[in-house]
């Protein structure tokens, strides 16, 4: 139960979070709704990939840590269905190109961003 609780509370702190980011990115880009799940997912990916090998390297995290901060804090903060909302809704609108650079920048970006934070975090405590 305690679990639960744990996955509730961090995601509420990442819908927060997340809400928050995408507030930021439509002060600077209004007509680009997209930006704020891109950036959201990117650094949730280089969040999840530095936590990622801090818990490998160091034993860092009990099991009910890693809930509240994976699945609940990170699983709420990064969301693939709003990315596949904003890129149906840029190919619908006529922006293929857009969205296309959107699918791919989004995974490749999310990939190395994870990378990043799993090597910085790998060698500061590998």
């Amino acid at each position: 139960m305690l679990k639960v609780l744990l996955v509730a509370v961090g995601g509420a702190v990442g819908a927060l979070a997340r809400f928050g980011v995408g507030e930021l990115a439509l002060m600077f880009a209004p007509e680009r709704l997209y930006l704020g799940t891109l950036t959201a997912n990117v650094l949730g990916c280089l969040a999840f990939g530095a936590l990622h090998a801090t818990s490998e390297f160091t034993g860092w995290g009990t099991p009910e840590t890693r809930a509240l901060i994976f699945t609940g804090m990170l699983g709420a903060f990064t969301t693939f269905s709003t990315f596949e909302a904003d890129t149906f809704n840029l190919w619908t609108q006529g922006q293929r190109l857009i969205a296309a650079a959107y699918v791919g920048g989004s995974v490749i970006l999310g990939l190395l961003a994870f990378m990043l934070g799993w090597f910085v975090a790998a060698k500061i405590h590998g």
